[in-house]
């Protein structure tokens, strides 16, 4: 299992280097942030603002969301004098007043459409849920983001539990296939704890089942084993804006995925794209900025340290744009089928990978797989129940992805 983190952390030190200040082009993945800004605008809010747009350009977003935003105030100060320094283009949803401290949005209105918001009320804090549509692939994403109840003890793992099943209960009210991802401060020490395997729980409904793109189990507080994973503290020292101290050493900020954004031929999960922004994996119980940092530069550590007691975290999804779409150019041989049959795709050069998957008639998926083998694969009947369903091909070249369709009769 150290191989994995070893093998993750190099591929995340070699992902956060490459995320220079550039811009992010049209075309390009649709990279998600979630960061908890402690308390902003507080008393210092303004003297963190050099801090945060530090952080902020050297991530290059292009949908935002933050925690422990404190009025509508801090949502202007943060658009105009943070996020309008990464790009002119973001734009900032309705500020929602809720109980205690809140969620904002930020989105670059030149790749994103923005439809709405709705707000879920908790024990605790409201779950912010945004909709919105990437601008040149039309392909819709819900993206919630979420500040449960902070601390330890067996009181605070309940109410939790109680804000997840909140949100567990409206994802799986989601229409099936839905991409959604939630993002946010968990306050979660342990994969076992109830409020997380509420929300990656499939026994019941897997629609609203959440992925750890991680996919990392055990106690992750004050474990060295998951230092690459932890996220709080940036600090081991009180500072005068209160956060946290002890170094990091939780993993309380993380992105978690629907099925369909993990494991879709549309807006999905670009592999190996989940970054913490200024974690090297060296720093356990140590300041974020203490010594060398291997994730980020000196100043961006620096940053880090004095902008918040949380670290921003990130993940890309790609919406790719299909070469052209053929329907009855892929070939499924017996059709229909009993037990199983061939899937034939088409030729073409510099073939990579054909990922298939196929649906029912409500638009539910019931098989997905993929394919180096550009002659294609055998498709196993497995458990399908007798019907009509739709499979559906992209084949990805060094050239481009080419889609296609077809349909497949199940029989006795």
């Amino acid at each position: 299992m150290r191989s994995f983190y070893a093998r993750y952390l190099s591929k995340l030190t070699l992902f956060l280097i490459l995320l220079a200040p550039i811009g992010r082009a049209a075309g390009a993945p649709i990279r998600v942030t979630t960061y908890n800004i402690l308390n902003f605008p507080d008393a210092l809010g303004s003297q963190r603002l050099d801090d945060l747009r530090a952080a902020m350009s050297f991530i290059t977003p292009d949908i935002v969301v933050v925690q422990e935003i404190q009025s509508n105030e801090g949502v202007s100060l943060f658009l105009d004098s943070v996020m309008h320094h990464v790009s002119s283009t973001f734009a900032s949803a309705p500020f929602n007043d809720g109980p205690d401290t809140d969620n904002a949005l930020f989105y670059r209105t030149d790749r994103i459409d923005y439809l709405g918001a709705q707000y879920h009320t908790t024990p605790n804090r409201d779950i912010a849920e945004y909709r919105m549509i990437v601008s040149e692939t039309q392909s819709e994403l819900y993206l919630f983001s979420i500040h449960f109840k902070a601390s330890q003890g067996a009181t605070n793992e309940s109410i939790r539990l109680q804000e997840a099943t909140v949100l567990r209960n409206r994802l799986d009210a989601l229409p099936a296939g839905s991409n959604f991802i939630v993002a946010g401060d968990f306050n979660i020490y342990y994969s076992e704890e109830p409020a997380f395997q509420k929300l990656t729980d499939s026994l019941v409904n897997v629609t609203g089942r959440l992925i750890d793109p991680l996919d990392i189990t055990g106690t992750w507080h004050e474990n060295s084993y998951y230092a690459s994973a932890h996220t709080q503290s940036t600090r081991v020292d009180q500072l005068p804006d209160g956060g946290a101290t002890g170094g990091m050493d939780d993993r309380f900020d993380m992105i978690l995925c629907s099925d369909g954004v993990m494991n879709s031929t549309g807006l999905y999960f670009v592999e190996n794209s989940y970054a913490i922004c200024g974690n090297d994996g060296e720093h356990f119980n140590l300041a974020v900025n203490f010594g060398y940092n291997g994730a980020v530069p000196a100043d961006v550590a620096e940053a880090l340290y004095w902008a918040s007691d949380h670290l921003p975290v990130s993940v890309d999804l790609d919406d790719e744009v299909v070469s052209s779409i053929d329907e009855q150019m892929v070939k499924v041989w017996p059709n229909p089928l009993q037990d199983y049959a061939d899937v034939i795709l088409p030729w073409h050069e510099d073939f990579t990978r054909a990922r298939i998957t196929m649906t029912n008639i409500l638009g539910q998926r019931v098989y997905e797989n993929e394919t180096f083998d550009p002659g294609g694969l055998r498709l196993q009947r497995g458990n399908l129940p007798v019907g009509v369903y739709f499979l559906h091909a992209v084949i990805e070249t060094h050239f481009g992805h080419y889609e296609y369709r077809t349909n497949v009769a199940v029989i006795k």
